[in-house]
């Protein structure tokens, strides 16, 4: 990740833990200011007790973006003309990175209510948007197989639309995101705030030389397996909502729900597609075409990944996925509650640790491949551990 990619992060970082501070000051001391918050985790102790720790790890991490961001500066003006910096400079303290850790975990306990559904809904229109993309870049490298993609897509979508009402779901949606946002705007600066300090901390361990034994080099060794458990995470899911494709649907749908409302199947089709590109795009994190584009793309195919652009929608969505699964798991072990089929059907609470441990092992393996380029040696495809 370059160094202005890195100050980019730290600068959304504070931005959002401003506004965090902020807000949950007023909440402190303001009666009713955005009282129909729904509860976080912390929120379960007490609201004192919520909004007392939102407000310090806002604090915390707006000190820990202020020392890292000088700490980039200066590595930046030690080797000018390089976009980036010497590993050995790179490498923030372990007090520094243990901190931003620290603040991001506590910002996303006291994240208030589940922004899920809402991500959710907006990933899968954002696969929408993907596949268009993806399908245009094929086009104007491989007319023929871009143009084939394209009319499967195009009847996919006339069909949808025909047979399944699937033009109604989106005004609907807008509405619903109307309402959501206001609520949720908080809750995503939790977010933001988090997770920029957990992509900053990744990659600032990862530029430090991967030692021979500990934590790092155990994932950067399995990081193959963590990846893959990390993917199988969406498969529950996707099968759940594949059924419905089938006389025999299940978790949530009946014949008689898509005949009343056609247009129901197709939104619960959409939501296991964005389940199952987000498994698709976890896979890549150690597969080829998550270094480098693929050559069917016009403009970047064939062009290395910006490690950025793996790592930071990971650490968003595993921290989503590790506040609001936990969280999850808690309310499924409730009495009378299907807990097992619950926590199968939404492992969120094993996909979110699993995706920032893949996170992680990627940006290690692209350290160690960058550091080898660099010496002159052919970068290797497997993981291997510096000094090991």
């Amino acid at each position: 990740m370059t160094t202005r990619t890195r100050l980019l992060v730290l600068l959304a970082t504070a931005l959002a833990a401003s506004f965090v501070a902020v807000a949950d000051l007023l909440r402190m001391l303001v009666p009713g200011f955005l009282g129909g918050l729904p509860v976080s985790l912390l929120g379960r102790l007490g609201p004192g007790v919520e909004l007392a720790v939102a407000v310090t790890a806002a604090l915390v991490a707006l000190a820990v973006a202020g020392v890292a961001a000088a700490a980039e500066l200066g590595a930046r003006r030690a080797a000018p003309g390089m976009p980036v910096a010497p590993p050995a400079s790179r490498a923030a303290p372990r007090a520094v990175r243990a901190a931003a850790l620290t603040a991001a975990a506590l910002l996303a306990a006291a994240t208030p209510g589940d922004v899920i559904p809402l991500a959710g809904y907006s990933f899968s229109l954002t696969v929408l948007i993907g596949i268009v993309v993806f399908i245009v870049l094929t086009v104007l490298r491989r007319p023929r197989l871009g143009i084939l993609l394209a009319v499967i897509v195009g009847a996919v979508s006339v069909y949808a639309v025909v047979a399944h009402d699937a033009d109604a779901l989106f005004p609907r949606l807008l509405s619903v995101y109307g309402a959501a946002l206001t609520e949720a705007g908080l809750s995503l600066a939790h977010v933001a705030a988090a997770a920029g300090l957990l992509a900053w901390s990744l990659v600032s361990a990862a530029s430090a030389a991967v030692p021979a034994g500990g934590v790092a080099a155990f994932v950067l060794r399995h990081r193959v397996a963590i990846t893959i458990v990390a993917a199988l995470c969406a498969l529950p899911y996707v099968v759940a909502r594949a059924s419905w494709l089938t006389p025999w649907p299940a978790f949530g749908g009946a014949a008689e729900v898509f005949d009343a409302d056609p247009s129901v199947r197709v939104l619960g089709l959409l939501l296991g597609l964005g389940m199952l590109t987000g498994g698709v795009l976890t896979l890549g994190l150690v597969l080829p075409w998550g270094e480098r584009f693929p050559r069917i793309l016009a403009g970047v195919g064939g062009h290395p990944v910006p490690v950025g652009l793996a790592v930071i929608p990971a650490s968003v969505v595993s921290v989503l996925f590790t506040a609001a699964g936990v969280g999850f798991a808690i309310e499924a072990a409730g009495p009378g509650k299907d807990t097992v089929q619950l926590l199968l059907i939404f492992p969120f609470w094993l996909w979110g640790p699993m995706l920032a441990l893949a996170a992680w092992g990627y940006a290690m393996h692209r350290a160690v491949v960058a550091g080898r380029a660099g010496e002159g040696r052919a970068p290797v495809a497997g993981p291997r551990v510096v000094g090991g």
